[in-house]
């Protein structure tokens, strides 16, 4: 469910009365919540204002639109699942379609109109004529590209519990990577990530879930099993879920096997799963 507060409530109702069942909050709710509060980094939320006024210029006029799609040979503003993920589409749009916008707004068609006498047009060229606007329109897309994947993900019919954790880490790298990895330049998107994942999404179930994902286990295996609390996440779920101690350790046989790679986790049917990016591990 969503993460309002009468959802948190029946929840806790739900799980007084069932308490082997597990309650998570909107995964996709959750990460478009950080979208949010990128979106309030004061170099984002200024480069979002100027970005919506030169959109509003020139979808406000017939004549103007039209030539838009002229020159673009499409439209500039797309729709997403959430409020930020529309936000962040229409400014990867506009930063895709950079250079047909500058011909736009230098186009004798455009200047013959007349708008850009005008007080909302002066502004519209003068932001499209603006270095800095870009320069933090690409930073804008490189904070919220990486989440916004991970929340089309979230909010797609393939499986995403198991990838939930790995998608996250992998964002932050993302991130990361795409400032040469000097952490000034994001070290308070990565905060606000954290701050988030760590309230909402790094439940025993979410950490169970990245541990039996062979997909992320393999390849990280020696970092997950030194980490602990991945396989310490496991074993609450196992705990919570079956009460004979008997299944426990049998499940917890399996486990070692699993971690080892044995039995029907080392055959080849097995192993090709490992690099399936829409395989189950919930199956």
């Amino acid at each position: 469910t969503d993460n309002a507060t009468p959802n948190w409530a029946a929840a806790t109702l739900l799980k007084a009365k069932r308490p082997s069942i597990f309650w998570t909050g909107c995964a996709a709710h959750t990460i478009d919540l950080m979208l949010e509060d990128i979106g309030k980094i004061k170099q984002v939320d200024e480069t979002i204002v100027r970005a919506r006024s030169l959109t509003t210029f020139l979808y406000s006029h017939i004549r103007v639109l039209a030539l838009m799609r002229k020159f673009l040979g499409k439209d500039l503003v797309r729709d997403g699942i959430t409020q930020f993920a529309t936000t962040y589409l229409n400014l990867k749009s506009m930063l895709d379609n950079k250079k047909e916008l500058g011909k736009l707004f230098r186009s004798d068609e455009l200047n013959e109109m007349g708008y850009l006498k005008k007080d909302k047009g002066k502004n519209a060229s003068k932001i499209v004529r603006s270095d800095t606007f870009w320069k933090n329109v690409d930073c804008t897309v490189n904070f919220f590209e990486p989440l916004a994947n991970v929340l089309r993900r979230m909010d797609s019919d393939v499986p995403a519990m198991g990838f939930l954790y790995g998608c996250l880490l992998d964002a932050k790298n993302d991130i990361a990577k795409r400032f040469d990895n000097v952490e000034r330049h994001f070290k308070t998107v990565w905060e606000i990530i954290d701050k988030r994942w760590d309230n909402k999404l790094k439940t025993p179930l979410h950490l169970a879930s990245y541990y039996l994902n062979s997909y992320y286990y393999y390849p990280n295996k020696l970092e997950i099993e030194l980490d602990g609390t991945f396989r310490e996440g496991l074993v609450s779920c196992i705990t919570k879920m079956v009460q004979e101690v008997e299944i426990q350790d049998k499940i917890m046989d399996e486990l070692n096997m699993y971690q080892d790679g044995m039995g029907s986790f080392g055959k080849d049917i097995a192993t090709r799963q490992r690099r399936n990016e829409n395989f189950n591990p919930g199956d």
